[in-house]
């Protein structure tokens, strides 16, 4: 009986993964995933050696041939060579939640916190629009994990356990090779207070400082070194980081993701409420607490067990800094991109269930918990309410430009360019068809990165501003050109791939254009070829 009350929480937390996976069906979470997705089945029908990006044109990532997450594509080529395009989307984005969930679970149970199940499901639903993109296929899932991972693990661990994490941190999601040093200095700084208010007492199984920064400096450098490519990959790393952030400081309109843009404060509090109000009173707690032991200088007590004065230490590290990783985490929220969130809720979080297992609620009046359980109750509907409208909203359909790609992999000679309207078409299109070629590939920094004036006249076309004609500059000035000529000779298309629905005025114009020929009309996608110039 008992072993069947402790699966029941385990059991629990499984239950809100599948359900968060299921309720996505018959969509999917993110078109990103097309990408990976696609790229783990080159690899797959090539060699993972080979980072080339041929299927990508226009774009400085196509120039230089290299993979800033290679190793998240190789973890995904079992995933997408047996379940192909949707079905390997659909499997490997349910086990890179459960990846995240249960790294919560183990974090949390070994680290003594009582129902560290129940913690975790929590710690999922904790934000609507944060659970949403945790049931994405993206490589942020896994470094999230390895990131928390890594925080337990400097607090009780080994060097060379640090060692790895950090290393798989950048060696799946090179763009985050910072984040494991990072964690380790926010470690050493929560680690010295530590250490001089509660006195060592008892065994101590914390990296010492000393090896814990070295440990993940060496790691994210092996993360970085251990695949194939890596100057390259270095290359478009200071693209998407260093290039990206200062285009991002120009007044210029950019169409990238809106993750990669600021959260304002009303957005924050309308998507997080709750979740925000609660960490702040975390931190005021604990922060209470802190105060309190250093004026009495004697250690509050955390248990009778031989090995209490060890875990109060470690329990107060690792609240320390996790409350200085997510206040970070925050600020570049509001300030720089929005998908810091991630960071600043899964370790603002970890506050809480080291906060409950302190405060003991059990203790508290029963007014107070029935309250509490009522306030929970109510946000977890309302948390419910939201996913809904994310799927509704936000979620793109399985079968997105598969009608397109294929007829285009059927009846276009292999090699054809084609050109796409949006940035985020080159992973489906690319995902289902792997004989022609694209735009860009991924971000639109890295079309940026390849011509700027190329990327101009993809956006006036992309955002409509026009149709007939498109620039090389903004604001344009002169050079205006013929868009029929920037297709046929700036971009070397041969067709053109359009979503009526998010592209209508350009559709008119290719349908009322006798230099376009429509070829393929789906319900949501049409192809056009381009034709002479009669």
């Amino acid at each position: 009986m008992k072993d069947r009350a402790s699966a029941l929480p385990l059991l629990a937390l499984l239950g809100v993964i599948t359900a968060g996976h299921l309720s996505l069906f018959p969509r999917v979470a993110d078109l990103d995933g097309f990408y990976h997705v696609g790229h783990a089945l080159a690899y797959w029908e090539g060699s993972p050696l080979d980072t080339a990006l041929p299927w990508a044109t226009q774009s400085i990532i196509g120039d230089l041939g290299g993979d800033l997450w290679w190793g998240f594509h190789v973890l995904l080529i079992p995933f997408a060579a047996v379940g192909g395009v949707v079905g390997g989307t659909r499997v490997a984005a349910l086990g890179l939640t459960l990846t995240l969930g249960l790294s919560v679970w183990w974090l949390l149970r070994r680290h003594a916190v009582p129902w560290p199940a129940l913690w975790a499901a929590l710690f999922l639903v904790a934000v609507p629009n944060i659970f949403f993109r945790h049931l994405m296929l993206r490589p942020h899932v896994l470094s999230l994990a390895a990131s928390l991972a890594l925080l337990s693990t400097l607090i009780r661990g080994r060097w060379w356990q640090a060692a790895v994490l950090s290393a798989s941190i950048s060696w799946l999601h090179l763009s985050l090779f910072w984040m494991g040093p990072a964690i380790a200095v926010a470690y050493a700084m929560a680690r010295v207070p530590v250490r001089a208010v509660l006195e060592p007492r008892g065994p101590d199984h914390g990296v010492p400082i000393r090896a814990a920064i070295p440990a993940a400096l060496a790691g994210a450098l092996a993360g970085w070194l251990v695949r194939p490519g890596a100057p390259e990959a270095a290359r478009l790393l200071n693209v998407q980081l260093v290039e990206l952030f200062r285009l991002k400081a120009t007044e210029a309109p950019v169409t990238f993701a809106a993750e990669l843009a600021p959260i304002a404060v009303p957005d924050l509090f309308r998507t997080s409420w709750l979740f925000a109000v609660v960490w702040v009173v975390g931190l005021v707690l604990w922060a209470t607490a802190a105060v309190r032991a250093l004026r009495v200088d004697v250690p509050p007590p955390e248990s009778a067990e031989p090995d209490g004065d060890a875990r109060g230490r470690e329990r107060a590290t690792i609240v320390l800094a996790s409350a200085m990783i997510s206040v970070v985490f925050l600020i570049l929220a509001l300030t720089s991109a929005r998908r810091a969130m991630e960071q600043w809720v899964a370790f603002g979080f970890l506050l809480l269930p080291f906060l409950g297992a302190t405060l003991s609620p059990r203790r508290w009046p029963g007014p107070v918990r029935i309250g509490g359980a009522a306030v929970l109750v109510l946000y977890l509907g309302w948390g419910a309410w939201r996913h809904t409208l994310n799927v509704e909203q936000v979620a793109f359909r399985a079968d997105t430009l598969r009608g397109a790609a294929e007829y285009l992999k059927t009846n276009s000679e292999p090699n054809d360019i084609v050109f796409h309207l949006r940035w985020d078409n080159f992973g489906p299109l690319f995902a289902h068809n792997r004989s022609n070629r694209y735009l860009g590939g991924m971000d639109p920094i890295f079309l940026w990165a390849h011509d700027s004036a190329s990327y101009w006249e993809f956006f006036y076309l992309s955002t409509e501003a026009t149709t007939e004609w498109t620039c090389g500059a903004y604001p344009c000035g002169a050079g205006a050109l013929d868009t029929y000529d920037a297709l046929k000779d700036r971009f070397a298309a041969r067709w053109v791939v359009v979503e009526p629905f998010r592209n209508p005025r350009f559709s008119l114009y290719l349908l009322n254009d006798q230099r376009y020929e429509l070829a393929y009309e789906g319900a949501h996608d049409a192809v056009f070829e381009i034709v002479e110039d009669p």
